[in-house]
């Protein structure tokens, strides 16, 4: 009688066929909980869309922090707020728009000055992980009212500029809502 040790079935070693059998069996459900080839395809991706994930889940657990905590800071207060960081590999350089309510111009650079440097504080991690340490150039920002969807702070190459000056991008529309059935 064959048998593989260790693999026990209603106190009785597992014939080689029963463990055979098995694990063809568990080859071919596999199939069914990866059913999309398409996401198995390795394929090369840019440095800069990594460091964009990375940067996302950062600001993502940061910006629950502060609100979890209410402890106090220029991101702080009754104001919620959202990062979203998304790699543009056109212009080479990732794009970063803060959605907020807050409406004061002088607020809103503050906000973005802190987002600055929150994200340049990053330079050790994404050298180690990346090999990639960003500077003024490799990044935009873009503060949007929540409200409006309009860009009310854009700031591009070390400059800061209210939305009015530069604005070239249409502000945020709500979508359409789809019915059902439809």
């Amino acid at each position: 009688m064959s048998s593989i040790s260790g693999l026990m079935f209603s106190g009785r070693p597992m014939s080689y066929k029963s463990c055979l059998a098995a694990l063809l069996l568990s080859l071919g459900m596999g199939g069914a909980w990866a059913s999309n080839g398409d996401l198995a395809k390795p394929q090369m991706v840019p440095a800069g869309e990594r460091v964009a994930n990375y940067l996302q889940s950062y600001l993502t657990t940061i910006g629950t922090i502060v609100e979890a905590k209410k402890s106090g800071g220029i991101l702080e207060g009754s104001q919620t707020y959202r990062a979203i960081v998304v790699y543009n590999p056109d212009q080479q350089r990732l794009e970063i728009s803060l959605v907020g309510s807050v409406e004061g111009p002088d607020t809103i650079q503050d906000m973005l000055e802190a987002l600055k440097k929150i994200i340049l504080g990053l330079n050790p991690k994404l050298q180690k992980y990346f090999g990639v340490t960003l500077d003024d150039a490799d990044f935009s920002m873009d503060y949007l009212y929540a409200k409006t969807g309009k860009v009310l702070v854009r700031y591009r190459n070390g400059r800061y500029s209210t939305g009015t000056e530069t604005d070239k991008t249409p502000a945020l529309t709500a979508s359409p809502q789809a019915t059902p059935g439809t």
